[in-house]
């Protein structure tokens, strides 16, 4: 059962970066695609979740927020992943820390003004 999980992560992924590569709707080609999309599989693959289509995705310096339909047996949901580039890696960041302006963890303000509107 977990493989066949992990296989429809996969999958949804070829499909996002065919339709990314383009520069779609919403997704700023000039970013990390596959690997943002690598992460969020990695994040879900604990789960009975996949990543579904790639609603938005923007990058500024070493950020990355990405909102993502995620597919689970209860039913799909829209999430948002706000990632931080260290040391080559994307790392999972709080959106709470990302919108804290003046703190240790703060996005540029290029991201929070979208992240972090009311």
């Amino acid at each position: 059962m977990r493989s066949l999980a992990i296989t429809a992560a996969v999958m949804p992924a070829a499909v996002l970066l065919t339709a990314c590569g383009g520069g779609g709707d919403g997704v700023d080609a000039s970013c990390d695609v596959s690997g943002v999309a690598d992460e969020i599989e990695h994040i879900l693959s604990d789960s009975d979740a996949a990543l579904g289509e790639t609603l938005s995705l923007t990058c500024t310096d070493d950020w990355s927020v990405s909102t993502v339909t995620v597919q689970a047996p209860a039913g799909d949901t829209e999430e948002t992943f706000v990632f931080r580039l260290l040391e080559g890696d994307w790392v999972l960041t709080s959106a709470v820390e990302a919108c804290d302006e003046g703190g240790p963890l703060a996005a540029p303000e290029a991201l929070r003004a979208d992240l972090c509107a009311p």
